[in-house]
């Protein structure tokens, strides 16, 4: 809205320090900025529970084979140090002292931290538990599945980082390119313009370019650029589009800053 009033006339802040399109850009920030960095501290956390997953399960493997019972593997692990995944055990077991079952306490479980991975992991020893058998190799299983995604994962992540990587540096070629242009070929041309404005070459008639339109030209491409790049690049590295919101929001901010400090 602020905006919109700058780019009619009406002036919010005294002083031409900041245009209509600066206004946009803080709220184009705005509003990617909080969803970007609060999706980033929920998948944060939700990466570090599930890397204390396998030492949990391996842990439960271990008791259960030594004959205690899941509540009281579960309940001996809720004590020790799992990081973010101490919390999530302390009120699993507060779950089954209340008298609900482990089914039910796993499915609670895996709708909190609400990954594909754990959905799974909680759908296969249920499931397990429910034919019978070795409980404490299931667990040992369950374990040895979720490093093997995690293995997955990295070698995703860092096959793909190269390509993140191709991206954000094509952004900060592309940024620079801008500037030259800006700094060379039209600051020659706003020289030039007050001798050849109103002269004609053939049926054409040369204009007067005003300069803070050019550079809202310029700055909307490099917004573009910075909202495409940052989203791609985000996605390729982690696979989820709240990493894209944020390297988008960090791309925008920097862009911005460049372009009040050189133009």
């Amino acid at each position: 809205m602020f905006g919109i009033f700058a780019f009619s006339g009406v002036s919010i802040i005294p002083g031409d320090f900041l245009s209509g399109m600066d206004y946009i850009v803080f709220g184009v920030l705005g509003c990617i900025g909080p969803i970007g960095f609060y999706n980033h501290v929920k998948e944060k956390r939700k990466r570090e529970v599930e890397e204390k997953l396998p030492d949990f399960l391996r842990d439960i493997s271990s008791s259960t084979a030594s004959g205690m019972t899941i509540f009281d593997s579960i309940k001996s692990a809720s004590e020790g140090d799992y990081g973010e995944l101490t919390p999530e055990l302390k009120m699993m077991v507060s779950q089954l002292s209340w008298g609900i079952s482990i089914e039910n306490a796993l499915n609670n479980f895996a709708k909190r931290i609400n990954t594909n991975e754990v959905k799974r992991l909680a759908v296969t020893i249920n499931k397990a538990l429910e034919i019978g058998g070795n409980t404490s190799s299931v667990f040992n299983a369950a374990a040895k599945e979720i490093d093997q995604i995690k293995r997955v994962e990295l070698q995703r992540k860092t096959e793909m980082s190269m390509y993140s990587i191709v991206i954000f540096i094509s952004f900060f070629v592309f940024l620079a390119v801008i500037l030259v242009i800006n700094s060379t070929i039209f600051a020659a041309i706003y020289d030039l313009q007050s001798e050849m404005v109103g002269q004609s070459i053939g049926n054409v008639r040369i204009a007067q370019i005003d300069p803070s339109t050019v550079k809202d030209m310029f700055f909307i491409f490099v917004v573009v650029q910075s909202i495409g790049g940052g989203i791609l690049g985000g996605f390729m590295i982690e696979g989820r589009l709240s990493s894209g919101v944020k390297s988008a929001f960090i791309l925008i901010l920097v862009s911005f800053i460049l372009f009040k400090v050189l133009f």
